[in-house]
This record gives structure tokens, C-alpha cells and sequence, in this order.
């Protein structure tokens, strides 16, 4: 909450100890506290030397103790089942080591250091007292994917890392979790019966397998409030139709359900023999469940005691972090700890790396508003959930980099005004059977019409490649907003993904699978366009002819014209069934509710994707201003 002082108040200022300033005013019972940098409401000072150092104790010292532990225990179990005993001293040292997850986005700070699976983002206001919210904006499918493919693997567990400053568990661990885990055990269970005749085993048709598990730390009263509510949420996910794959959901789930498991920061559970308990109850539990460890790093009883110790201390990064990210704290964790001794040193080493890293990486802003950690180049992009007829996978500037892109994708569509040399440059020619795509659009309010006028042409560069089954890539600076609604717009006009039990949602239509093709849109020009064509020489021959579109038809599509000639073009070539299938209107292939229903699909596997109001404003235009115009 803020106070506002008027100018002519009386005041007294004092700069407290703490960095705080205290305004005292006559006739209060107490004085204000402005909150600068280096303090908070309740007095403590907080300061970045103080987080940092924290976080690095917290992840040196108890998770990789704690990750060391249960590594070891599962390979020493391994070894010792396939009769190699003196093997299983060692394997410790094998890697990769069981799954770990962070949780977003303070998570990543701690487990930056280690081999991680992916990223999950369960927020701890889903689970909040009388809340207890299952979001239908974050899935969290990726992380069921990591748990199924564990569930496959003799450890059958993994583990997922956050913290708390004032909790043993954060609220994302003692109650969000468990309501998705509740939930999405109900939910396979539901499509299971309903869109395969076998069945997944006798396990998930025991109805002790569909319990509520909460950690301790939840009283009795709280734990039956959630149970209570988790029927609701069920119900919610069912008649969204956010699950809009049910097939391949049923089919990806995990062989158990899911079950979570509890491991603090504290005396009491992180001494080798509560630890040695905890994997005995695991063990014993993957016969019957999928584990899902979950690590709180922080010791909230150190933190109340110790004023050099925070606990939760990587959490609220845009009021301490100064820019600082997760990978760039532990690429440079020496110079920025080690070698310094006081907070004026750190915050002078800090602003020196966030300055370099600005002036020497072009995704900047992508990468400072995303924590994920990057061991690898496939973590640039994120695919969405399609079948094997072609995929579509949305990414940053970094994603779309030869020649690692090409390893990875048959088609890339660059919706920037920059371009990587070796791409741009008409001297060096692309791989072979590799196609490529530039629509020069401004990021946010600095582009007008530039994504509508060319949003025809990239959706007839990627209808073919979909049809030809190749992987594309779509990429813009960050993955948020451009390079999200060129996504939406292929979905809505190729895909079925509704979520009908009946339907293969993530199918391409038939209609586009069998007729889609630069020679079938070229026919349809010359039967119902009478006006040539001028062709731009401005614009070059690369800018098209490395994307495999006749310039003809590429100049053709651009602008509100081609945009109507274009989906005249798609109706022309679609089907009636199709269209009934997929609940396309046959005088627009889209609507605010399918366009609402695409973003949800792309948010299942991109929880960054988050398009502006300008750029969905575009989406309606392109899609609905021409029937309207009618």
C-alpha cells in the first residue's frame, strides 16, 4: 500500500540504519516507511549481497546435498538389483542425474548450476487459503511430459525446486502441486475411459490412487477444503476444453498417478537419516505412484534468526535483481562472490555484466525476462503439442541461428527487421531441402500494419511446409508476442484443436494435407485474378525465393487485398466436413473464441507466450475485418 503525503505536510525524515527512510507526521500513531533498494516494510535489510550469497549457499550446500543423496541412493539400488555392488559406490559420479525441474521463477536461481529437465510454473497464489485455483493458463503440460517419461524410468520419481521466505513449503509445493496432481490424475482417468477401450493399468482405476496427498505443514481443515473443490476443478478443465488433445493426453500421461513428496531446508528433514526415511517411503510409493519430490531450499528458521541469511532470497527478482539473471549469476558467480567484499563492489561488478551482456547479445530483452536455464540450444524454443504431420515450435532471435537451426528445422519464419549474416547474405545459399522466411515487422507499438500485411504471406509459406511435413520454426526477439500470433493464425487455419474426445485436435486438415501447394494457389490466381501483378525489384530476389514462394504470389498476398484473396484461395480448397469438424465458420476461419482457444494451446507449451493487446487487435482485423466489411 502507498501514502501519499501532500507537499505541505509537516515531516521529519531520518534515514534509519537500514537504508529505510522514516517519515514521522504529527498526530500519527506511528511514523511511514519509504522502502528503498536496500530495505522492506518489515525493517529487514535486503540488500543483493545478502540474496546472492544466500541462494549460493542454499544451492551449493543443501540442494546439491540433497540431489548428491538421491542420486546416489537410486544408482546404489541399481547397480546392487543387477548384482554390481562394488559398481554402486561410483555411480554417484554418473550423469545425468535423476530429473530436476525448477519451479518459475524463483526456482531457477537455485538450480541453475544443475542438469535441468525443464521448467514447471506453479504459482503459489493457486493455492492460497480459499482460493486453490487449478489455472487454465498454465497446464504445465512439459512438466507432465517429464514426469511420464520418468514414470518409464526403474526411479519412476522426479524433483522440483523453489523456495519461501516466511513457509517450510511454499504455497506452490504444499497446495498448488498437489491440486494439479489431484486434478490431472482425475482428468486421465476421465478421457482415459472415454477415448480408449483398455484401460492404463489396475492402479488408476483404484480409487485410493485418486487421493489428495498434502504435506504436513497443512492442517486437517485445509487439506478437506481443497478435496472438496477438486471435483470443481475437474468439472472447469473438462468444459474449457483447454485439454485440446485428448488423445494424445491420454496417451502421454504417466503410467501412476502422480503423487508429491516434501523436502525442507531445515535441521529436522535434511540430516542424512531423515533423508534415508523420506527415499524408503519413495521407494516403497513408485509402485503404486509417479513421484514428484519437492525441494524448498530455503531454511525460514535461519532466516528469522540470521541477518546475513534470506530465506526465499531468489524470489521478487524485478525489485533486487538489477538486470542480474540466473545464467549470468552463475557464469559469473567467482567475480561477482568470491571476489568481492562488500555490497558497493558487487553492485559495480553486477552493473559491468548486465551492461556487457546488453551491448553483446541482441536477445537482451528476451533473455533478461526469462530464467530459464539455457544448457542447450533446443532451449531456445518451445514445440508445440502438433502431430507428426509437420510441427511448429516458437522461439527468440537466438533459436533461429545458423547454422544450429537447421539441425533442428526444415523451415524458419523470422518476424523481425534483423537478420542473421549468414542467412541474408545472397552469397551463401541455404542447406539444401532448408527454406526461409523474413517478415520485417517492428516489435510492439512501433509496427502499424506491417504483421497484418504480411501475416498472408507467412500462412501460405507455412501451410505448404505443413502440408510437405516439415518442421518449422517461427521466431521474433523474445517468443512473446509476434512470432506467438503467427502461431495462433497457423493453428486456427490449419489444425483441428478443439479438444473433441472424437477428434485428433492436433491434426492438420485434411483439406490442407491434400490440396495445400504454391502450384494449387497459382491455379486459383489465374482462374480469379484479373489484375496482374507488379512485381517490387525493390525487394529482392532473396527475400522470397529462399522461402520457395513464387515472388508472384509472395507480393500477391501482401496487404488487406491479398489477405481477401488469399482465404478466398483456403475456402476454395477446404472442405465442408472439415469445416463442421473444427467449428470453422465458412466466412472466417477464425473467431475471438478460437483465437482465445489457439493462445491457450500455444501457452500448454510456451508460458511466456503472451501477445499485446495491439498484436491480438491485428489477429481480430486480419481474420474478421473482411466479413464485417461485408
Amino acid at each position: 500500500q502507498t501514502t501519499v503525503v501532500p507537499i505541505r505536510a509537516k515531516v521529519d525524515l531520518t534515514l534509519s540504519t537500514n537504508n529505510c527512510i522514516v517519515l514521522s507526521m504529527p498526530g500519527k500513531p506511528s511514523p511511514f516507511l519509504f522502502v528503498g533498494a536496500a530495505g522492506t516494510t518489515d525493517g529487514t535489510r535486503i540488500c543483493i549481497r545478502s540474496r546472492l550469497i544466500s541462494i549460493h549457499q542454499d544451492s551449493t550446500e543443501f540442494l546439491k546435498e540433497t540431489l548428491d543423496f538421491f542420486q546416489t541412493q537410486h544408482f546404489n539400488d541399481t547397480e546392487i538389483e543387477n548384482g554390481d555392488e562394488s559398481a554402486a559406490e561410483t555411480s554417484k559420479d554418473r550423469w545425468p542425474m535423476l530429473p530436476v525441474v525448477a519451479n518459475e521463477r524463483c526456482g531457477s536461481w537455485y538450480t541453475y548450476p544443475y542438469p535441468a529437465a525443464n521448467s514447471a510454473h506453479f504459482k503459489s497464489t493457486d493455492g492460497h487459503k480459499n482460493v486453490y485455483n487449478f489455472s487454465l493458463k498454465r497446464l504445465n503440460l512439459p512438466f507432465l511430459e517429464t514426469v511420464a517419461n520418468a514414470s518409464h524410468q526403474s526411479h519412476g520419481t522426479v524433483l522440483i525446486v523453489d523456495a519461501s521466505k516466511y513457509k517450510i513449503q511454499p504455497d506452490s509445493f504444499s497446495t498448488t502441486l498437489p491440486i494439479w496432481c489431484a486434478v490431472m490424475n482425475r482428468l486421465v482417468v476421465y478421457y482415459r475411459s472415454r477415448v480408449l477401450s483398455e484401460t492404463h493399468g489396475d492402479e488408476w482405476d483404484d480409487e485410493e490412487s485418486m487421493t489428495l496427498f498434502t504435506p504436513p505443514c497443512i492442517s486437517q481443515e485445509r487439506h478437506d477444503q481443497i478435496s472438496n473443490v477438486i471435483d470443481e476443478r475437474v468439472r472447469s478443465v473438462i468444459d474449457s476444453k483447454v485439454i485440446l488433445d485428448p488423445r494424445s493426453f491420454v496417451r502421454n500421461a504417466p503410467l501412476r498417478p502422480m503423487r508429491c513428496f516434501w523436502v525442507q531446508n531445515n535441521a529436522q528433514h535434511s540430516n542424512g537419516a531423515e533423508l534415508s526415511q523420506l527415499y524408503s517411503e519413495i521407494e516403497e510409493g513408485k509402485t503404486a505412484y509417479s513421484c514428484i519430490v519437492c525441494l524448498s531450499c530455503s531454511d525460514t528458521l535461519r532466516g528469522k534468526n540470521d541477518d546475513q541469511y534470506i530465506s526465499g532470497a531468489g524470489d521478487d527478482e524485478e525489485s533486487w535483481s538489477r538486470g542480474l539473471t540466473p545464467s549470468l549469476f552463475w557464469e559469473n558467480v567467482d567475480s561477482i562472490i568470491h571476489e568481492t567484499s562488500c555490497e558497493e563492489e558487487m553492485n559495480q561488478v553486477i552493473t559491468s555484466i548486465v551492461k556487457k551482456a546488453k551491448q553483446g547479445d541482441e536477445e537482451w530483452n528476451g533473455l533478461h525476462s526469462d530464467t530459464k536455464p539455457r544448457p542447450c540450444f533446443t532451449s531456445y524454443f518451445d514445440t508445440i503439442g502438433l502431430s507428426s504431420e509437420g510441427s511448429i515450435s516458437i522461439g527468440t532471435r537466438r533459436a533461429g541461428r545458423p547454422p544450429d537451426c537447421w539441425e533442428h528445422f526444415d523451415a524458419v519464419v523470422n518476424v523481425t527487421t534483423m537478420e542473421y549474416e549468414e542467412i541474408s547474405s545472397a552469397k551463401k545459399a541455404l542447406p539444401e531441402g532448408k527454406f526461409y522466411l523474413q517478415l520485417p515487422v517492428k516489435e510492439g507499438k512501433r509496427d502499424k500494419s506491417e504483421l497484418e500485411n504480411w501475416m498472408a504471406v507467412a500462412m501460405l509459406f507455412i501451410g505448404v511446409n505443413l502440408k510437405e511435413k516439415r518442421r518449422i520454426l517461427i521466431h521474433c526477439a523474445q517468443g512473446m508476442d509476434r512470432s506467438v500470433a503467427i502461431a495462433m493464425a497457423a493453428l486456427c487455419l490449419y489444425h483441428h484443436f478443439l479438444g473433441d474426445i472424437d477428434t485428433s485436435c492436433s491434426s492438420l486438415h485434411s483439406w490442407c494435407a491434400r490440396n495445400m501447394s504454391y502450384a494449387s494457389f497459382q491455379a486459383f490466381i489465374d482462374k480469379h485474378n484479373s489484375h496482374p501483378v507488379e512485381i517490387n525489384e525493390t525487394i529482392g530476389d532473396e527475400t522470397y525465393l529462399r522461402s520457395g514462394i513464387p515472388l508472384e504470389q509472395a507480393q500477391l498476398c501482401k496487404g488487406r487485398e491479398g489477405r481477401d484473396i488469399f482465404l478466398s484461395y483456403l475456402k476454395s480448397i477446404s472442405s465442408n466436413e472439415d469445416a463442421s469438424k473444427c467449428g470453422q465458420d465458412k466466412e472466417c476461419f477464425a473467431t475471438k473464441d478460437t483465437l482465445r482457444l489457439a493462445l491457450m494451446k500455444v501457452q500448454q507449451y510456451r508460458a511466456k507466450a503472451c501477445p499485446t493487446r495491439s498484436t491480438m487487435q491485428k489477429l481480430n482485423r486480419f481474420f474478421m475485418s473482411s466479413v464485417h466489411e461485408k
